[in-house]
């Protein structure tokens, strides 16, 4: 097993799962932080993220849906594409940062970032959407098993998830 580092990694996808992710600013400054996101537009003079270590945009699925749906050559295939590329992007970036935790609130970046950490010892903290309520996300369902944590932010996900944390909604 790898060394690893005092950093916590934060993980999440553009728009509702980085808005989540926001909530969660306050941790930023207290930790060796790196976000990784799909949001381009992120950046340190976002005030939210003015104490955050390092951010590192990764392109994801959502960043290529357009692009991906018009392809007709068989986009099962192409997604499967992205997939592998994004695992070897989060290959990179785990041994650029060792992160001893790596903390997602979704979507399809935290299940490459989930696995490569759980394979070299990271500890994996997920954080159910705030939209999922009486259902698991695809991203819990890949996910779940992997995780040394998962918080959920309605009580009635805990039907679904009964090793999971309810601690309320990020706000």
């Amino acid at each position: 097993m790898s060394k690893l580092n005092n950093t916590i990694m934060f993980a999440c996808n553009q728009g509702g799962h980085f808005s989540q992710m926001m909530a969660l600013h306050d941790l930023f400054g207290k930790y060796e932080t790196v976000l990784v996101t799909d949001n381009v537009r992120a950046t340190k003079q976002m005030p939210a993220l003015k104490e955050i270590g390092a951010i590192e945009i990764m392109e994801g699925e959502s960043s290529r849906r357009k692009e991906l749906k018009d392809d007709d050559t068989g986009s099962r295939w192409s997604f499967l594409g992205v997939y592998f590329k994004m695992l070897l992007a989060s290959r990179k970036l785990w041994k650029k940062y060792r992160p001893k935790v790596i903390v997602s609130t979704g979507s399809n970046i935290a299940v490459p970032l989930f696995i490569i950490g759980k394979l070299h010892g990271s500890k994996i903290i997920f954080i159910e959407t705030r939209a999922k309520v009486y259902a698991r996300s695809m991203t819990g369902i890949l996910v779940r098993r992997m995780a040394d944590q998962i918080f959920v932010q309605w009580p009635e996900m805990l039907k679904l998830y009964p090793e999971a944390k309810y601690c309320g909604t990020l706000v």
